[in-house]
Order: C-alpha cells, then sequence, then structure tokens
C-alpha cells in the first residue's frame, strides 16, 4: 500500500470518527427535553452556568459540566454531576418526570466563606488565591434537597457535596479543556 493511500485511509477514518464525535457532543448537550414541565427549572444561575449545563436524560434531568469543561474525582477519572432523581441506586427511566424545582445560588461573603475555604483546603496546600465562594441548593421535584460548595479561584474552579455539613474527601475537579496550561 502505497504512503499517499495509507494517509487516505487515515483521513477518511479521522473524518469519520470527527464526524461521530460532533454529533454525540451536540445530541449530549441538550438530551431529550421535548415535553419538560413547567415548573421544571430550565436554566443554570450564573456563574454555574460557565462551566456547567442542565441535562435531560432517560433518567431524568441532571446538572452536569458544560462542553469543554470536565467534573470529575481527582484521581478517580469518574465523571461528576448533580441528579435531580436522588436515589443512591437503581435509578428509574423517569425522563422528564425527575427535574429540579429549585436551583439557589448564593456567594458566600466574610466568615462564611472563610470557613468554606478551610474546609475546602483540609489536605491541600492553601491557595495563594482567595477563591470565590457559591452555596448551591438543589431541589427536586420528588422534594429532596443536595447542597453544594462551588470555588471560583483565578485560573481553576472545584465542587465539593455539602449536603448537612461539607466533606472535602468529596471534592471534585472543574476542568476547563478549551484553555492552556501556560
Amino acid at each position: 500500500m502505497s504512503l499517499f493511500s495509507k494517509m487516505n485511509k487515515a483521513i477518511c477514518i479521522l473524518s469519520f470518527f470527527a464526524i461521530f464525535i460532533f454529533d454525540v457532543t451536540n445530541a449530549a448537550q441538550v438530551g431529550e427535553c421535548e415535553g419538560i414541565p413547567t415548573d421544571a427549572i430550565i436554566e443554570l444561575p450564573n456563574p454555574l452556568n460557565e462551566w456547567g449545563q442542565l441535562v435531560c436524560t432517560p433518567y431524568g434531568h441532571i446538572i452536569t459540566s458544560k462542553d469543554g469543561w470536565i467534573w470529575m474525582n481527582p484521581g478517580g477519572y469518574s465523571p461528576v454531576f448533580i441528579p435531580s432523581q436522588m436515589v443512591r441506586d437503581n435509578p428509574e427511566t423517569l425522563g422528564n418526570k425527575s427535574y429540579f424545582t429549585s436551583i439557589g445560588l448564593d456567594m458566600l461573603e466574610g466568615n462564611e466563606a472563610e470557613t468554606a475555604i478551610e474546609v475546602f483546603e483540609h489536605g491541600f496546600d492553601k491557595s495563594p488565591d482567595i477563591p470565590n465562594v457559591y452555596s448551591v441548593r438543589v431541589i427536586s421535584v420528588s422534594g429532596k434537597e443536595l447542597g453544594f460548595n462551588f470555588f471560583e479561584f483565578k485560573e481553576h474552579r472545584w465542587g465539593m457535596w455539602c449536603n448537612k455539613k461539607c466533606d472535602p474527601n468529596s471534592r471534585f475537579m472543574i476542568l476547563n479543556m478549551n484553555e492552556s496550561s501556560e
């Protein structure tokens, strides 16, 4: 096989995967959202909407990383998302019957922010930058609630589950895949 034939074959294969990835990415951004109930939240508050999005899935609505971003557990390489169907296992195929009725975001300041940062940095080196700290509380149509803190540093973002109390072991990275690390 000539070098030209090998290059053409490689270009065709790469083009196929590029088209496939583009189609999957576009489909995953919106999901099957037709028939959303009128009391469902359909937009995230700022700045959460800068690195997150609401997605309609067969198992209900989720909050997850926005296109170009990745939310993942450090060292675990597993994706992080916030489900509206708040079950530990065996989620049902509920589609648009499971959604968020409230997504509240408050910027923490003063002692509240300092305490949140202290819990977040437990076991980490103290950052020279002081992040913006956001408390997010979501409520599902089921009436169940989940809480989180998000930390917006100059160069990076982090999240942490904060239900009854914040747990530094639940930290997750929010990586911008569109920015270089220079």
